[in-house]
């Protein structure tokens, strides 16, 4: 099973000890995250020193971590796809689209609790109880 994960989700594993970032690094399905994502974390990471208390460079090496465990998958994977998405999803946030994009594409669920992704069918939606359920189940 493969799982699309929310940039949300990486942030929270990257400010603190939490069952997030124990899913993230145990968890058996792949993790997939769009490339912007990456972008976008790099983005926040003057947030992520001041919310988990550890130095930039510290911060630095644990994204690098992290992402050992998640695959980017480029834009040009999925990019043929976004316009069908976003037809699927209606009006909502870009980034909720290029999520979707991601997971068809790649034939993935998505791991996120936004609601915007209620609106489709073309994928199933993992929320965290969801895949903490499945993790506990293991």
């Amino acid at each position: 099973m493969k799982l699309v994960i929310d940039a949300n989700f990486v942030i929270s594993a990257l400010i603190a000890d939490s069952k997030t970032r124990e899913l993230i690094v145990t968890l058996e399905p792949d993790l997939l995250t769009p490339a912007f994502v990456y972008d976008k974390i790099e983005n926040y990471e003057g947030l992520i020193v001041e919310k988990s208390g550890m130095k930039p460079a510290r911060v630095a090496q644990f994204i690098d971590l992290l992402f050992q465990y998640i695959d980017v998958v480029p834009a040009s994977e999925f990019y043929p796809a976004i316009e069908s998405e976003d037809d699927a999803i209606g009006d909502t946030d870009l980034d909720d689209v290029l999520y979707l994009a991601c997971a068809v594409v790649n034939d993935a669920a998505i791991w996120s609790d936004d609601s915007d992704f209620d609106e489709q069918s073309l994928v199933e939606i993992y929320s965290t109880s969801d895949v903490i359920d499945s993790f506990d189940a293991l």
